[in-house]
């Protein structure tokens, strides 16, 4: 059975450097399937493991879910500090918003699972599918699904699902939708001349801290990169979630079609980031497109999906824009 684990835990990562830049990577992938441990006794394990081998747990995160549900999520969000910096070094402008892992554990029908978000496809995305940092990548996500797996029992996986891409670069759907380059994505909700970034940080701080009052948006971690004199906060909420994982429903898995909430296997798309950064004598507050985010992550939801709700993207950036402007002590 050990053979059998560590085998699964190394497969997907070699495949990766053997199949090269363009291997097809979900955005999702499950670590543990069906898993017997109860909920709690896994989430006290994952964070046990993470802390012993390195990682620091800057979110627990308990994720909304539909009323009909009756099951949970709580995504951990973990930060390896050597892996943090080679992804800032690999691109100071868009490796902010790829420093973090996103565990999710997750219940539904068939038990109790652990996913997380693929380092592989984001990173290929938010460094935009430059080729040189796949093995790299790689040997992250091997370190992150072996920690994993010495948490948590159940059955080893390497099921990747969301949406599969065979590069970064995310077209534009139907032509014209949420497109483009990552790193041509990034927007600023605030600049400001001759600040301090750390100022600035614990101003935008105050404004993320209460609930926003259509989607709930709050800030749940702050995560210093003083290297950097960057400042990457995480932010989520409820609707905002739960509205999330129901329209992307099952995605592209046929499988969880009839399940109550099959869209909580999504979870770890959040928290989402907003970053500070100083540049030169300016301070940047900014974040991704918020269409282009939800492409990112929910893009499996289908086209039709994302035009019947081509407004909430930015409902939820102008709820954040308010709070980081109100920090700020500026209006919209």
């Amino acid at each position: 059975m050990r053979f059998t684990l560590l085998s699964t835990l190394l497969l997907a990562p070699s495949l990766v450097l053997s199949q090269g830049a363009k291997a097809p990577q979900g955005v999702f992938e499950y670590v543990i399937q069906s898993s017997p441990a109860t909920f709690e006794a896994a989430t006290a394990s994952i964070a046990a493991a993470a802390t012993r081998s390195g990682w620091r747990i800057v979110a627990n995160v308990a994720s909304g879910a539909p009323k009909q549900c009756g099951y949970r999520s709580r995504v951990f969000v973990l930060v390896d500090s050597a892996h943090a910096r080679n992804v800032m070094q690999a691109n100071r402008a868009t490796g902010p918003f790829a420093i973090t892992d996103r565990v999710n554990l997750f219940e539904d029908e068939r038990g109790l699972h652990v996913a997380i978000v693929n380092p592989r496809s984001i990173n290929r995305t938010v460094l935009m599918d430059d080729a040189k940092f796949e093995a790299m990548t790689a040997a992250h996500v091997q370190a992150l699904r072996t920690m994993i797996a010495t948490a948590v029992p159940g059955t080893p996986s390497a099921q990747q699902f969301g949406e599969m891409r065979d590069q970064g670069f995310i077209s534009r759907t139907m032509g014209v939708m949420a497109g483009g380059k990552f790193s041509d994505k990034l927007g600023d909700d605030a600049v400001v001349p001759g600040g301090e970034w750390k100022a600035v940080a614990a101003k935008v701080q105050q404004g993320l801290a209460a609930p926003g009052p259509r989607w709930g948006m709050h800030m749940a971690y702050a995560y210093e990169l003083s290297e950097f004199q960057t400042m990457v906060f995480g932010t989520t909420g409820t609707p905002m979630d739960v509205t999330s994982f129901d329209i992307v429903k099952s995605g592209g898995d046929a499988t969880r079609s009839r399940y109550k909430c099959a869209g909580l296997d999504h979870a770890a798309a959040y928290p989402l980031e907003i970053v500070v950064v100083q540049e030169g004598s300016v301070v940047r507050v900014r974040q991704v497109d918020a269409m282009y985010r939800m492409k990112m992550y929910f893009e499996d939801a289908g086209k039709l999906a994302f035009m019947k709700n081509m407004t909430m993207p930015g409902s939820i950036h102008d709820e954040l824009k308010t709070q980081i402007l109100a920090g700020l002590g500026a209006s919209k």
